[in-house]
């Protein structure tokens, strides 16, 4: 290169500046030559320390380290060190172009290049081509990798050429193809290596899938050998199954470093923006042009992309251009093994899955631990690698549909035919949703108004006019409409109520009290309850006023008894401390322990009643201020117990003043509409239920009550047919 130049790169100038002084052994110590170039000091540093790295590793030619060739008037250096061996000469002198003649076709086959004859091509890459060739010296047949732009290079390709022989000089593994020798002859860069005789991966690949076990036996080798690479700072960066060459014995061997950059300093010859590998198996970070950050998890991610050809036979992504298949690598999610081969171990699949993650930092921290885990794999031993959840693996597809891309802010570039065809069945559903969700909504309101299967209903005493109603209801639904029914006996109105409230029954009877405030509601007024006043006949209470100091009954817990007889209690100022409530089951106030006064709120007739006033000795007593007690409680209203409501039972003329409640047949208002209108029809069909039972056309005026739908359009057509 000459001095005068005004193109000439600084550091080339320097680095020649550099190989003169130790030709004329002017050299005094290196850190004396870079302090005369400040400017590229690091640069110029890095290229003398390569220099010496292959100085020392090159070890096959046979010439000593000062041993020059004059070869076509090319000046060319071939170095063969013993171990540990220091030399002046830098390899890096073969870097510049070399002279050649204008005629001169350039070499054919066979082409003598020194010490070596090329005999035929073995293979042809990007940027290289490799020969076979016998080392005449040493009598063995190697492998010459050369420019494929021969004496056409420019400096960028020497550049990319010198740094791939520096990258594999540091590496001595068994499962790496090792450099032997680096020169120039002839104006063409060149270095040999280790020839292997066997194959590669990729033609193993045209011919079939391979065996899982066997696909992850070669991939564990080559994680051994990355691994390897990596703890001696060197990055391939350019992993493919052509780059994986098989011997005779089976084994594994990588080569084709011409990617390579080194970790402990920027010794790669691209930067930023510029996409380097093979598109199908680099990684995200490469294809979008982020070449300088590739790092060990990059490799890891081609060693996935490798696993997944070789039990599937393509590469992960593959599209119809490499542009968008760049686009691609970098914004879709790599589809699962199993989807291209259903037998493929599950496993396996989530050892490709985790290679293969977008982000590097979810990838094997190192080639290492991918080669541990696929032992594991191999020994048929636990792997460390999970699968994805189902929701992460539904959500990476659904990203892939344009509209949730575009919805969730992902960059989509295109979409599979699989993701497109989604997406039209969701515009079509988009669109047909109105019509749909009211057919929905229509036949869900059918099936939650429609007859249940099983009809449940809550009754009470077993005895009680309750338990009658419900059990008679029941029948007749069953016969008429040929469904199955269930009566459940309670303590009485409250235990209904909470039952209702609990979703357990349909119907229940209860008091008027136990409707208000809740989400319960009227079918139907069945008939009055009068509230009994009882004493026993030697208890010596005539009136309220003797009640101080006595236990009065109120019936068991959940009896509607016990709130009447509170409302009736606190309008007469009956505090606790005058009467004791206690809770007490009916049947229970025939025994001669049972207390002096029982309350007991139930409709006129009552066997209940009649059988304690006949056989126990109990007599009724009125009670004063009817008309007051109901104006303080609104649920409640005067009535008088007549002597034709107990036969033979000595009640005055004038009858027993009392107050009395309605009991309602109820239900909760999502109670199904058929079902209130079936048990209507039903109650109101002769013969009467009960004695004292509401007619239809009384119970169609009662206003103001918290109506079923069903029971209020029930009534209303009453109403009107009236």
């Amino acid at each position: 290169m000459a001095e005068n130049d005004p193109t000439a790169d600084p550091v080339d100038e320097a680095f020649a500046a550099y190989l003169r002084s130790c030709d004329a052994g002017e050299l005094t110590s290196r850190e004396d030559f870079l302090k005369q170039f400040p400017g590229v000091a690091d640069q110029l540093k890095q290229l003398m320390e390569a220099a010496d790295l292959l100085g020392q590793v090159t070890l096959a030619s046979g010439l000593s380290s000062s041993q020059r060739v004059a070869d076509h008037g090319a000046k060319t250096v071939a170095l063969n060190l013993a171990e540990g061996e220091q030399s002046n000469v830098d390899p890096a002198i073969t870097l510049p172009m070399a002279p050649r003649a204008k005629n001169d076709p350039g070499p054919t086959l066979p082409f003598d290049l020194g010490d070596y004859e090329l005999q035929h091509v073995l293979g042809k890459g990007g940027m290289g081509i490799v020969y076979l060739a016998n080392q005449k010296q040493l009598n063995r047949m190697v492998a010459v990798k050369m420019i494929r732009g021969g004496m056409l290079a420019d400096e960028s390709d020497v550049r990319r050429f010198y740094t791939e022989a520096q990258a594999v000089a540091r590496l001595n593994h068994p499962g790496i193809v090792p450099v032997y020798q680096f020169g120039q002859r002839a104006g063409h860069h060149f270095f040999s290596m280790a020839y292997i005789c066997g194959s590669d991966l990729q033609r193993k690949l045209y011919a079939e899938c391979l065996d899982p076990k066997q696909a992850a036996r070669y991939v564990r080798d080559v994680a051994r050998a990355i691994d390897h690479a990596h703890h001696k700072g060197v990055l391939h960066r350019d992993l493919k199954p052509a780059n994986v060459l098989i011997d005779e014995q089976d084994q594994v061997h990588v080569t084709d470093f011409g990617l390579a950059k080194h970790m402990d300093g920027d010794s790669s010859v691209t930067g930023t923006g510029a996409a380097l590998g093979t598109p199908h198996y680099m990684a995200p970070e490469q294809a979008g042009g982020l070449s300088d950050r590739a790092n060990r998890q990059s490799d890891v991610y081609a060693m996935g992309a490798i696993l997944f050809a070789c039990l599937t036979g393509r590469p992960p992504i593959a599209a119809e251009t490499v542009m968008q298949t760049l686009l691609d690598v970098v914004h879709n999610p790599a589809p699962p093994v199993r989807s291209f081969r259903s037998d493929a171990p599950v496993d396996l699949e989530t050892i490709i899955a985790k290679c293969l993650e977008k982000n590097p930092q979810k990838r094997y921290a190192s080639a290492g631990q991918l080669a541990d885990d696929l032992d594991a794999f191999l020994d048929d031993r636990p792997i460390t690698a999970r699968p994805r959840s189902m929701p992460v693996r539904i959500w990476h597809w659904l990203e892939g549909v344009p509209l949730v891309a575009a919805v969730s802010g992902r960059r989509m570039v295109s979409a599979s035919l699989s993701h497109r065809r989604f997406q039209a069945a969701m515009l079509l559903l988009l669109l047909m949703t109105p019509f749909i969700a009211t057919g929905l909504a229509l036949l869900w309101q059918q099936h939650k108004e429609s007859m249940p299967r099983i009809v449940r209903f809550a009754g009470g005493h077993e005895n009680g006019v309750y338990n009658t109603v419900s059990n008679s209801i029941a029948k007749r639904l069953q016969a008429k409409y040929k469904v199955t029914t269930a009566v459940a006996s309670s303590n009485g109105s409250l235990d209904n109520r909470t039952r209702l409230l609990r979703g357990e029954v349909h119907l229940a009877p209860v008091q008027a009290s136990a409707i208000s405030g809740d989400p319960l509601c009227v079918v139907a007024p069945l008939f009055f309850e009068v509230v009994h006043f009882l004493v026993r006949q030697d208890a010596n209470v005539n009136t309220l006023s003797d009640l101080n100091g006595h236990r009065v009954a109120v019936g068991p817990l959940g009896s509607g008894s016990r709130a009447t007889t509170e409302m009736v209690f606190e309008s007469l100022n009956i505090t606790p401390e005058m009467a004791v409530r206690e809770v007490l089951a009916w049947e229970d106030l025939q025994s001669d322990t049972a207390p002096d006064v029982a309350v007991i709120c139930i409709g006129l007739g009552s066997p209940l009643v009649a059988n304690l006033i006949r056989h126990h000795r109990w007599q009724l007593m009125s009670i004063p201020t009817p008309i007051q007690i109901s104006l303080q409680h609104p649920t409640l209203r005067p009535m008088t117990i007549e002597s034709r409501d107990y036969p033979g039972i000595d009640i005055p003329a004038e009858g027993i003043a009392s107050v009395g409640t309605t009991a309602f047949l109820a239900a909760r208002t999502d109670t199904p509409s058929e079902l209130v209108t079936a048990t209507l029809q039903t109650l109101y069909e002769p013969p009467t239920l009960c004695i004292g039972m509401i007619p239809r056309k009384h119970a169609a005026e009662w206003q103001g009550l918290a109506f079923h739908r069903a029971a209020r359009q029930f009534f209303e057509t009453t109403e009107t047919a009236d």
